[in-house]
Parts: C-alpha cells; sequence; structure tokens
C-alpha cells in the first residue's frame, strides 16, 4: 500500500472496507475475516455499514462505539479461533453448554474486554490480562447465575 494511501486510512474507513468486501466475496485475511463476521452479525447496523461511503467517512459518536463494539468482538471471536487464552475458550464452552448462543457468549466475554481496555486507558496504564480474566470469570459467573437477565440484556441498542 502506497504510503499517502496509509496516512488517510481510519479504524472507520478500513472496517467499511472491510464490510464492503466482505458483501462481495473478496478472499480476506483472519483479522479481516472476525471483523466481517461480526458485522455480519449485527443485522441492525447494517444500513449505516451500507450507506456510509468508505473514502468520505467520518465517525459519529453512534458509529465510533459501534465500531468499537464490533472490534471488540472481533478480538474476542478471534481468541476463541485461535484458542489464544484458554481460560477465555473454557468460559466461553461454558456458557454455550448451558445454551447461550454464540454471540451472546462472545458479548457476555466482551464485557470484561470492554471494561479492562477502558480501565487501563482512564488509570493511564498498561491492559491488565490477570485482572481481565478475573473480570471475564465474574462476567461468566454472573451470567450463569442469571441467564434470563443476560437474554434480556441482549436486546440493548448501542
Amino acid at each position: 500500500m502506497q504510503e499517502s494511501k496509509l496516512q488517510d486510512v481510519t479504524l472507520l474507513s478500513w472496517t467499511l472496507r472491510v464490510w464492503k468486501d466482505h458483501r462481495r466475496g473478496v478472499p480476506m485475511n483472519s483479522q479481516e475475516s472476525a471483523v466481517a463476521y461480526c458485522m455480519q452479525h449485527h443485522t441492525e447496523w447494517w444500513p449505516d455499514w451500507d450507506s456510509i461511503d468508505p473514502a468520505i467517512a467520518r465517525a459519529d459518536i453512534s458509529i465510533e462505539n459501534r465500531l468499537i463494539h464490533i472490534h471488540h468482538d472481533a478480538a474476542i471471536r478471534r481468541q476463541l479461533e485461535n484458542r489464544e487464552v484458554p481460560q477465555v475458550c473454557d468460559l466461553y464452552d461454558q456458557l454455550r453448554q448451558k445454551g447461550f448462543e454464540e454471540f451472546e457468549s462472545i458479548h457476555t466475554l466482551v464485557m470484561a474486554l470492554a471494561e479492562e481496555t477502558w480501565a487501563a486507558r482512564e488509570n493511564k496504564e498498561s491492559f491488565n490480562f490477570e485482572r481481565y480474566l478475573e473480570r471475564t470469570t465474574d462476567h461468566v459467573k454472573q451470567a450463569l447465575s442469571r441467564p434470563n437477565l443476560t437474554r434480556i440484556a441482549k436486546g440493548k441498542a448501542y
């Protein structure tokens, strides 16, 4: 990629390009594939993804929140696909064994990732992996103890 083109790339323009390529059936690398898979799952946002031109895209707060959400989903999906974090995979498997759907499970795990990412940013510190695992375990325990509450919350708009 030319340096001038690379300088013009934003997370939004890159993500929208991934979406458009996905819709056209363009082969993707594993990161692009995970992002496209998660975007595909969020059908409520398809009109937004389809209507924004990546070349001139500018993010507003609702689009930024959706981007963060999609990229968190994709990060968890990649952890699961690659079995990068065995503890997270085990917790995901527990949720699935108890009848949680794929994205109910992913979203439960995403809560801990989002919290730890935000805490690190707000406190100007490095991502704390041990704290992330503790948060993940706590969220899964809460979801398993109150599965109906988790399912009601899945309809939340972001």
